[in-house]
C-alpha cells in the first residue's frame, strides 16, 4: 500500500489538497495570534494611559505645591540668614542655589533607579509566541 506524504507533485503543477489544508491552518493561527496579541497590546496601552494621565495630573498638583512652599521658605530663611548673620544676601542666595542643586542631583539619581517594564505580559506573550514559532519551524525541517 502506497501513502500519499503529500510530497509528490500532481499532474497540474499545483499542491495537494493537504498541503493547501496545512497553509490555511497556519495562516489562520498567524492571524488568530496576531489578532489575541493586538488585543492585548491594545489594552494595556489604555490602561497605561488612564494610569498615566491620573499619575501626571497629581504630580502636576504637587509640583506647584512643593515650589509655592520652597519659594516662600527660602524667601523667610534669606531674611533671617541675612539679620542674623554678617553675610550679604546675595551671598546666602547662591549659597542656597548650591544646595538646590545638589539636592536635584540627589532626586534624579533616585528617580533613576527605579523604572518598571513597560507591558510585562505583552512581553511575556511574545517570548512564548518566539519560541512556539521556532519549535515549529524545527518541526518542520
Amino acid at each position: 500500500m502506497i501513502e500519499n506524504s503529500g510530497s509528490a507533485p500532481s499532474d497540474e503543477g499545483t499542491s495537494t489538497p493537504n498541503n493547501q489544508e496545512s497553509r490555511g491552518g497556519w495562516l489562520e493561527a498567524i492571524l488568530g495570534l496576531i489578532q489575541s496579541r493586538a488585543g492585548i497590546i491594545s489594552l494595556e496601552a489604555k490602561q497605561s494611559l488612564g494610569y498615566g494621565f491620573a499619575k501626571l495630573a497629581t504630580l502636576l498638583i504637587c509640583l506647584f505645591c512643593v515650589f509655592a512652599t520652597w519659594t516662600l521658605i527660602v524667601a523667610a530663611t534669606i531674611g533671617i540668614l541675612t539679620a542674623t548673620t554678617e553675610w550679604k544676601w546675595y551671598q546666602i542666595t547662591f549659597a542656597l542655589a548650591g544646595l538646590h542643586i545638589i539636592i536635584s542631583l540627589v532626586a534624579l539619581l533616585i528617580a533613576k533607579r527605579k523604572k518598571p517594564t513597560p507591558f510585562p505580559i505583552t512581553r511575556s506573550e511574545f517570548e512564548k509566541d518566539h519560541e512556539w514559532l521556532i519549535q515549529l519551524k524545527n518541526r518542520n525541517n
